[in-house]
């Protein structure tokens, strides 16, 4: 995949969790992609509260249906972005990325047993497939992840992996790569 310019940030996230999707052999339906592609757009532009999940989930519990819906689904989206986006750092934390699958997998459980229509769905396909989800953001996370000193770790994950798509990229960034064999 070349990252091609888009008019908008779902176009741009669009390309990118199709591509991730694909890459990590994940069947997922149409409006729950589009469900991603919202979610990262979302968290492109917003800031992370510094409540706990835990507290939101509880929370959630004896809200009214709204502030529910909308806490169970805070706790969903966050856990799933933060558990992709930021996997490598969780395992030096206190909380690892398990605590947030749990977390993640159980507000939306919750939320497609409270709901009818198609986001039942979308919130029934993220909580059983939650850890194959985090996998398609820590994938989206790579391929955004290509500025200045990163170039060498792309570059180094290409002479391990031999991928097509980090070959693109590096050659984008304008890295000159050869074929394996072809260097003498």
């Amino acid at each position: 995949m070349d990252v091609t310019p888009h008019a908008s940030v779902d176009g741009f996230f669009h390309e990118v969790v199709t591509d991730a999707l694909q890459a990590v052999h994940l069947d997922a339906t149409e409006t729950t992609e589009w469900y991603l592609v919202s979610l990262l757009g979302d968290f492109a532009q917003a800031r992370i509260t510094d409540e706990p999940l835990v507290v939101k989930l509880v929370g959630s519990q004896s809200a009214e249906p709204a502030e529910r819906f909308r806490r169970l689904k805070e706790v969903g989206d966050t856990s799933l972005y933060v558990s992709g986006f930021f996997a490598e750092s969780l395992g030096r934390k206190l909380v690892d990325v398990d605590y947030y699958v749990g977390l993640g997998s159980r507000a939306y459980a919750e939320l497609a047993g409270r709901m009818s229509g198609s986001l039942t769905e979308v919130y029934a396909e993220l909580s059983q497939k939650f850890p194959a989800f985090v996998e398609v953001i820590t994938e989206v996370r790579r391929r955004c992840d290509f500025a200045g000193a990163d170039i060498v770790r792309l570059y180094e994950q290409w002479v391990q992996t031999r991928d097509a798509w980090i070959e693109r990229k590096l050659k984008a960034l304008g890295v000159l790569v050869e074929p394996v064999g072809t260097l003498q």
